[in-house]
């Protein structure tokens, strides 16, 4: 997958975000499915990892959680980690 690709599933994501709040179900669907179209990015799969362990919420999720999450995939995706060494 591209930075490019990556970046317009990112962007039409934080679209699709109406209100206050977003369905949980929906928000970890979401994640999963960025997790399977980043599976070349370890970075962005890790970070995808983390925010599913940390879902807010029994049913509903504040959608300035999601919005920040989505920020920081996509500043991960523009930026990528360089391996050290």
């Amino acid at each position: 997958m591209s930075e490019f690709d990556l970046e317009s599933t990112i962007q039409e994501l934080r679209e699709a975000i109406v209100g206050d709040v977003c369905s949980r179900s929906r928000v970890v669907d979401a994640l999963l499915d960025l997790r399977l179209e980043a599976a070349g990015r370890a970075d962005v799969v890790d970070l995808v990892d983390g925010s599913l362990t940390g879902v807010p919420g029994k049913n509903m999720v504040p959608a300035d959680w999601w919005r920040d999450q989505l920020d920081m995939f996509e500043l991960v995706a523009i930026n990528p980690a360089e391996p050290v060494g």
